[in-house]
């Protein structure tokens, strides 16, 4: 199924290879080999399928599961070909106004398709096929727009408009929210990003703004919104009373119990990517975890390649050239949610979750490595030319 983003994307890498990019050796130059192994890895687990698997016709399984493939491959090359264009500090005060934009545009597309309930997943009103995604790629870009606006990093009149967008992202997805569709997985994300946002910064008062929204936000819905009430509800008291749970998980942790030891099943190679049902014997629905799946699909190898990529990027935004540039608190929330958001449902295929998630990785990316900031001292430049404009 293709989505919006699918028919920009091509677009989108095209004006990427017109602009300028950095003339020196970036952060995200260290990502590259490990997204290159992975890919590299998942290309021979869907070609072993015609070997391992007896199929009458296989040719659909290995079309179906290379275009998968081709289309993380061109999301995947757009997000890192972003890091090097934002060489410039004004590049990347306009980079955080397009963030805010992305934001915004998101929102307003959640609020239009409030109260449509004969509207699919798939319709273009939405833009994307899976609302899931929406809410998680909503809760990573509101975590790292709450983490740069806490440090103060965007400027006075880009900070006032963060607020702004983050209050009416926040009131889209609580008004936007049905028993059918609501992307619980997306709020816990959230969560987990706020809290390590908490963690870092226990005695900022502007943590206390955002609590202060986000409460009376929930409160109102609460109060105001019958399908949201319901909701909640619903999650924190199951109709189901024989569930050992006292909250409604929709079934994830059973579903991870029951399709993680499928491993076994094909440790090395995984059943291929994207490889689902058939003689495959994994739930053509997905185990609703990203990292597990990845694990069944490309193998021991592919699930510890993809567990590398999230801990370098975790790694690179804890970097002196990251703290001096004070953008480790909003990348590491964001990242801290991504990492939640892809245990409730496999969203970094490709498509808006992948690029949500490197570009708030994106200014980190840019950043110059260990080696390139000793050639700039040892010439006497000042390190502060690589921080974001003040």
């Amino acid at each position: 199924m293709l989505e919006v983003s699918d028919w920009l994307i091509v677009p989108f890498i095209t004006l990427l290879l017109v602009a300028p990019s950095a003339k020196y050796s970036q952060q995200v130059s260290r990502v590259n080999p490990l997204l290159w192994g992975f890919l590299a890895w998942a290309l021979l687990s869907i070609i072993s399928i015609h070997f391992r698997y007896e199929y009458l016709d296989v040719l659909p399984i290995l079309i179906g599961s290379g275009l998968k493939l081709t289309r993380l491959v061109l999301y995947a090359a757009a997000s890192i070909m972003i890091s090097s264009k934002l060489s410039d500090p004004t590049v990347r005060k306009q980079w955080l106004w397009s963030l805010l934009a992305a934001l915004l545009i998101l929102s307003i597309g959640l609020l239009a398709s409030r109260g449509d309930s004969g509207a699919q997943p798939s319709d273009a009103l939405e833009g994307y096929k899976s609302y899931n995604s929406i809410i998680v790629s909503i809760a990573i870009l509101c975590i790292y727009t709450s983490g740069l606006w806490i440090d103060n990093i965007g400027g006075r009149k880009w900070n006032r408009c963060a607020c702004i967008v983050v209050v009416v992202a926040v009131c889209s997805v609580l008004s936007s929210s049905s028993l059918t569709t609501h992307g619980r997985g997306g709020w816990v994300a959230f969560a987990a990003g706020f809290g390590y946002i908490l963690w870092a910064r226990t005695r900022n008062v502007k943590i206390l703004a955002i609590v202060t929204i986000v409460g009376v936000a929930s409160l109102t819905a609460y109060d105001t919104l019958p399908t949201f009430k319901s909701l909640v509800d619903l999650t924190f008291s199951p109709s189901d009373l024989s569930t050992p749970l006292s909250v409604d998980d929709g079934d994830r942790v059973s579903t991870w119990v029951h399709e993680a030891p499928k491993l076994v099943d094909a440790p090395v190679l995984g059943t291929g990517f994207y490889h689902r049902g058939g003689a495959s014997s994994l739930w053509s629905s997905g185990s609703h975890n990203f990292f597990i799946q990845m694990f069944l699909e490309t193998g021991v190898v592919g699930g510890v390649l993809v567990i590398l990529i999230f801990a370098l990027l975790w790694q690179l935004a804890g970097l002196s050239t990251s703290s001096r540039s004070r953008i480790t608190l909003a990348t590491r929330a964001a990242i801290t949610t991504a990492i939640v958001g892809g245990m409730s449902g496999e969203y970094y295929y490709g498509g808006v979750g992948v690029l949500t998630l490197f570009a708030t990785f994106a200014i980190v990316g840019s950043l110059p490595t260990g080696r390139t900031v000793l050639a700039i001292d040892s010439a006497g430049a000042q390190p502060a030319r690589w921080r974001l404009a003040q």
